[in-house]
């Protein structure tokens, strides 16, 4: 893919300033997370956890179906051209494959115009030369006459919307799957949070790509594999990331639904727990209090309440034969060895 050689410079010096933190955050939750996970903190997956899993496996299906088969057409590898083949012989080797349209032939003759207008369909695909009139300036040269040539800077303002809008309907269904009605849990509706940083990261890499590539790479270019072809490649990598986002966020929630993974508990959460506890004895002992003035007010229950412990003291407590056999031998034993000590 062309856009490999686009994505390391702005890969690398991200990893080498964030990269040790996810192996901290990684150390830390392997030191504070029990070593052995009980069966009974499995959970049964919910029906709103099944239905958010099931649309964002859809949703991620689709993704990668558009990633694969999806996406506007590409005329050169469809008549096995190459960059610098005449639009004449394009033209008819397209009519031999299906029939022209409108949109066809207007492609074709913005192919011919110059070289920068195949440089522009590289980059920026075949919608932008077909549809953005107003993308269009005269340009005129020496001894020749006017011609209607596209500015790259407008084809970029034009494919912005086609560019952001997969993004915005993700972040769509983001907001979808992690509302109280399809996620219970607290920390499955705080996925949002992440996966729009992710969201975020992945659309500014695109439009750097985009903005920071230099089309005239490929004026010299004449075979077909010679050519960088962004905007398929942009296409390409947009989806893919989108289905992994979504396929990634469907495993999250099965993981945290049914905990799988016991995840440590937050200082704000055990200061909650340790709250309630706190709360909860104090309730008890209060109930206590007030059980036991109430008691001592009535002759007749304070009587029976002292009966009923004046019984439990003297009352024999019954050992089993077992016990007592047991008990009685380790004694012997104990004595006679005492003897035996005093004797030597």
């Amino acid at each position: 893919m062309g856009i490999y050689s686009q994505l390391i410079p702005l890969v690398k010096p991200l990893t080498i300033l964030i990269g040790p933190v996810p192996l901290f955050y990684v150390y830390r939750y392997l030191k504070s997370t029990p070593t052995i996970i009980q069966r009974q903190n499995r959970r049964p997956l919910t029906k709103s956890a099944s239905l958010s899993i099931v649309f964002l496996a859809i949703v991620s299906f689709v993704y990668l179906c558009i990633a694969l088969f999806g996406g506007s057409e590409n005329v050169y590898p469809l008549t096995q051209a190459r960059f610098v083949t005449s639009i004449n012989v394009i033209q008819t080797r397209l009519q031999r494959i299906r029939r022209l349209t409108a949109e066809d032939h207007v492609l074709l003759e913005r192919l011919a115009t110059s070289l920068s207008e195949r440089l522009n369909y590289a980059t920026y695909g075949p919608k932008p030369l077909t549809e953005c009139t107003w993308c269009l300036s005269l340009h005129t040269q020496s001894n020749s006459q006017p011609v209607m040539l596209g500015e790259s800077t407008m084809y970029l303002l034009y494919s912005l919307p086609g560019i952001i809008a997969p993004y915005l309907f993700h972040a769509f269904i983001l907001g979808i799957t992690t509302t109280p009605f399809l996620a219970s849990s607290p920390l499955t509706r705080d996925l949002r949070i992440y996966f729009s940083y992710a969201l975020g990261l992945t659309l500014a890499a695109e439009l750097w790509i985009l903005i920071t590539f230099d089309g005239t790479v490929n004026s010299s270019a004449t075979e077909f594999r010679d050519v960088s072809w962004l905007h398929w490649d942009l296409q390409y990598f947009r989806y893919t990331m989108l289905c992994m986002i979504s396929g990634i966020h469907a495993v999250l929630v099965y993981v945290i639904e049914t905990g799988l993974l016991v995840l440590p508990a937050t200082s704000e959460d055990r200061l909650l727990q340790l709250g309630i506890i706190t709360e909860t004895i104090g309730a008890r002992m209060r109930l206590t209090r007030t059980i036991r003035a109430v008691v001592f007010q009535n002759s007749d229950w304070r009587e029976k309440m002292e009966g009923w412990w004046t019984k439990k003291r003297v009352e024999n407590v019954e050992i089993p034969v077992e016990i007592r056999e047991k008990l009685e031998g380790e004694a012997r034993n104990w004595v006679d060895r005492m003897i035996q000590v005093k004797e030597e």
